[in-house]
């Protein structure tokens, strides 16, 4: 009788149907930054994500999404490879166009818009109005970084090109007449001139050098569907909370 019964336990143990946990609800979404992320997008408080564009726009999406975030401080010689393999999930502040294996991945809809500028010392004594203005100068640039609407004019020289780690750098060389000019990326270039105590100093030429989109870079496996993040952001966007974010850090 003992034997019968744990026999019957057995098979009702087995047709108990099953249902499968959404890998979804345990995943987490693993945001990537990076020293190359300069203020605002990435603000640190020792080695600590503090606060920054990529931070805020993130958990407000992760709120919308309803999936938990982390975040992980990747070099920028790695992000390629990492997005590529799914040890992070997502690059926020990206363009198909910056990264090599960009066909690899998924991309989203615009987050907002970028334009590359060229700053001088705002005296008197000089003309600068357009970049055809800076021929002969040397142009402060950032290690590694592209331009694609004048790097044909660094390759014939027209001026030359002086690479440092970060636009913080630049902006100093330029108050100390190191460099004539500079090359920058508005909203980083508008945070720091906010920070600084002589911001009078720098004028920006009323050209623009090149304008991106920033859009942000998933691994082929991210957690969430790049529709329901599309979806996510348009309504983020609606709501006028992307640009509310912007106004915070003085990016737009």
């Amino acid at each position: 009788m003992l034997l019968l019964k744990s026999v019957l336990f057995i098979i009702v143990l087995f047709t108990i149907p099953t249902f499968p946990v959404s890998a979804d609800s345990q995943s987490k979404l693993i945001v990537s930054y990076g020293d190359h992320n300069a203020p605002p997008y990435a603000i640190e408080k020792g080695e600590v994500l503090y606060g920054g564009l990529i931070k805020d726009i993130a958990i407000e999406l992760a709120d919308e999404l309803d999936i938990d975030i982390s975040f992980n401080k990747t070099p920028r010689k790695r992000i390629e490879r990492n997005l590529e393999n799914d040890s992070i999930h997502l690059v926020l502040i990206s363009n198909p166009k910056w990264l090599s294996n960009s066909d690899k991945l998924q991309w989203s809809d615009t987050i907002f818009v970028e334009q590359d500028v060229i700053v001088t010392k705002a005296e008197k004594n000089h003309n600068y109005k357009e970049v055809s203005d800076l021929k002969g100068k040397i142009i402060g640039t950032i290690r590694g970084y592209s331009y694609p609407t004048i790097d044909a004019l660094f390759d014939k020289n027209y001026f030359v090109r002086y690479d440092v780690s970060n636009l913080k750098v630049n902006l100093i060389r330029l108050q100390m007449n190191r460099v004539d000019a500079i090359v920058a990326a508005s909203t980083p270039l508008n945070y720091l001139l906010q920070q600084s105590n002589k911001p009078q100093e720098f004028k920006v030429l009323p050209v623009s050098i090149s304008q991106h989109n920033i859009r942000a870079a998933f691994s082929p496996n991210a957690p969430i569907s790049i529709d329901d993040f599309n979806q996510a952001l348009k309504k983020l966007k609606d709501q006028g909370i992307i640009a509310a974010i912007l106004r915070k850090y003085k990016a737009n």
